[in-house]
Order: C-alpha cells, then structure tokens, then sequence
C-alpha cells in the first residue's frame, strides 16, 4: 500500500507520466530543484511505491492503483542495456504467440537475474564478442532476425529448445538476405561441430515444412568431418549425411510444429 506524498513529492509524481520510464537528469529539467533535493525527494516517492527505482538514476512511475509493469521489454533494456534476444525477440518478431515470462536481454559482459514483477522476471545473458548484430525495431534494440536465429541456436535453452526455435523458423518469414546475416554468425563464431548440428535441424524442418529453408544454405552448413553427437543417451541414429549421432527423436524435435 503507497504512502501518502508532501506537496513536493506530488509535485513530482504529478509532472511524470504513469507506466513511462525516466533518468534523474530528465526529471530535474522537469522540476527545477536542486540535484540534492531531488535525489531524497525520489528516493522518498520509492519507498512510498510511487516510482520503482530500476538502476542508479533510472525511474519508472507506477500507476496510482498499484504498481504495474506496462512494458517489460523496454524496462528490461532500461535495466541492463544490450538488446532483446532469444524468446523475447521471437515474441517480438511474431514467431512465438506465448507472452514469455522471462524477458531476455543479450549483453557484453554482465549476466544477472532480477525479479522485477511476481509474473516476470528479467535476464540479462553476456554474450561477450557475440553480442553483436541488433537493429532498433518498434521501440527496442533487438537483435535482427538472422542474429536471433544465431543465438536461439546457440544457447537454446533460453528459446525453449530445438523443438520451440524450428516452430518459430517459417513464422520469422526470413528473407534472402536473413539467411546471409545467420550463415555469416554462424561462420563467424561456430565451427564445424555446431554448422552440421543446426544443418541436420533444419534439413528435418524441410522435410515437415517446404521450402523453410533455402537448400543452397544447407550445403553451407555441412562442413568438418568428425563424429559430433546432437542430445544424448543410450540410443541414438547415427546420421551418415550428417555426420551427427542423434538422440532427439525427430518426433519431439518437429513437435512443436506436428501438435503446437
């Protein structure tokens, strides 16, 4: 429950714009007071639960009924920088119809957990030299399609798994040149190992979805020679086109696609 406000504090609340995000510096050209003034007032409205404090400087204002995260994504750039990846940006993209309960933040170095609402909880994953390719779309930094396919590959636990990221292929509706932008990652920061692992995924989606997949690209990705191993097991087939021991069944692999 909020804390009633001073003539000063509603002075400041009342200036600002429900659900908006603010820095300190944008608030003082608002309200001419002084620096220190301002720094106790805001930290005051915080404690009273008229503004969540989400990083030094950094404010959002909450509504006057209770404290209501508007938009998490853009919160979560707020909070830790870098740009949507993963499920978020599929979320984003279209290519996922389940409002994700984690929002994912790709960032240079830092990785952190923060629960910022009981129904939402925001991750920042460092993705040092790959934490790269992001374009500015609908209000956030978020990697671009071809990076996002990149990443949900490369770290698929944080897209939901293979089974979640093939799904969301023919959704994405990648382009000639989204293919380019995830071969050149792919080149850029695999290696032989992981090219044939996501080769072998997407040859399977061809074979569920015509034509997802361009089949030059295909050809790309088949590169290296020695044995890799996809899941693991007792029981895998071994894939000779491949390369690729697999222990997935194709079954959960194309389940998302087969049963939603």
């Amino acid at each position: 429950m909020k804390n009633n406000m001073s003539h000063m504090e509603q002075d400041i609340y009342f200036s600002l714009e429900p659900g908006n995000i603010y820095d300190a510096q944008l608030i003082k050209n608002i309200i001419p007071i002084k620096k220190e003034t301002l720094r106790i007032l805001l930290s005051r409205l915080v404690k009273k639960g008229w503004l969540t404090r989400l990083k030094k400087g950094i404010y959002e204002v909450n509504f006057p009924d209770g404290k209501t995260l508007t938009d998490p994504f853009l919160t979560a750039l707020n909070i830790f920088g870098g740009y949507l990846g993963f499920s978020s940006a599929l979320y984003v993209y279209g290519a996922m119809d389940e409002y994700p309960s984690t929002v994912y933040v790709c960032t240079l170095k830092k990785s952190a957990l923060k629960i910022y609402d009981k129904n939402i909880e925001i991750k920042a994953v460092a993705l040092g030299k790959r934490a790269t390719g992001m374009v500015y779309l609908k209000n956030y930094f978020i990697s671009s399609k071809g990076k996002t396919l990149y990443d949900c590959f490369y770290m698929p636990e944080y897209s939901g798994g293979y089974s979640n990221i093939l799904a969301a292929i023919p959704r994405l509706k990648l382009s000639r040149y989204d293919w380019k932008v995830f071969l050149f990652y792919i080149q850029k920061f695999g290696n032989g190992s992981l090219s044939r692992k996501i080769g072998f995924m997407l040859e399977l989606l061809n074979s569920s979805v015509k034509n997802a997949v361009p089949q030059e690209l295909l050809k790309e990705l088949n590169v290296g020679k020695q044995i890799i191993k996809l899941g693991g097991g007792d029981h895998g087939k071994f894939i000779k086109k491949w390369g690729i021991v697999n222990y997935i069944p194709e079954k959960d692999l194309l389940g998302k696609i087969t049963y939603g």
